[in-house]
């Protein structure tokens, strides 16, 4: 299944203390309402697409990751995708630690037989060398995005994108990054529009014949998270 994801925005409106204005007082942590959710089929075989459209408030309007930020701002905030593990040795934990070293027996096991989670097969011009452990950094992304599905009773369950999938299409995610939206006047208040593009080839083979509907979160550089808000249920 091909996935795609891309950010679409517009519409920042910057917010700033002027001679006849008087700046808002947003919280520090941003806030987020739902605005609108478009779906659009693609061709035979192309990809169909999710638009997810959302509204933002931040007081100190530092919102937005760049793709290649993939270093820390602190002991406590990094971008990086994920977390190596390293032995005394200063040598990576590798599967083969997981079976014959006591100390790791108990970390995550293989699924059919790898998965996209905690193990990453290391090679050099394709040829394998190892097998990684790593824990994914949940901080590497600014928006998160959750496929609820509705069951029988009402209930909705999260279809969980990483896992559902066998080795190697599994790992994906719609989670993402949105970019700087306002670079020049730190700490200003922020307030604009977010347009959020998912596509993919499978969303009607997944979906056709289900209910389903999406739950929100982003986050700031310094990892606040803003409130959390679903759309309303809907159909491909």
């Amino acid at each position: 299944m091909s996935v795609i994801k891309h950010l679409l925005w517009a519409g920042i409106l910057t917010l700033m203390a002027g001679a006849c204005f008087k700046a808002p007082e947003f919280s520090i942590v941003p806030q987020i309402e739902y605005q609108s959710i478009t779906f659009k089929p693609g061709g035979t075989g192309g990809f169909d697409s999710l638009i997810l459209v959302i509204s933002f408030r931040d007081g100190d309007g530092d919102l937005g990751l760049s793709a290649d930020e993939t270093g820390c701002m602190s002991e406590d905030i990094c971008y990086n995708s994920k977390f190596y593990f390293v032995k005394s040795d200063q040598t990576f934990v590798t599967y083969k630690d997981k079976r014959t070293n006591p100390n790791f027996s108990d970390l995550p096991g293989f699924v059919k037989p790898y998965n996209c989670i905690n193990w990453e097969v290391y090679r050099v011009n394709n040829v394998v060398q190892d097998t990684l452990y790593f824990e994914l950094n949940p901080d590497h992304y600014n928006i998160e995005i959750d496929f609820l599905v509705k069951n029988t009773d009402g209930t909705f369950t999260e279809f969980d994108w990483t896992t559902e999938f066998d080795y190697p299409n599994c790992g994906l995610t719609y989670d993402g990054r949105f970019p700087i939206l306002y670079e020049d006047r730190s700490g200003s208040p922020l307030e604009g529009t977010i347009r959020y593009g998912m596509g993919s080839t499978g969303f009607r083979i997944l979906f056709s014949l289900k209910t389903i509907k999406l739950r929100v979160q982003i986050k700031d550089r310094a990892l606040h998270r803003s409130n959390i808000i679903e759309t309303p249920e809907f159909t491909l």
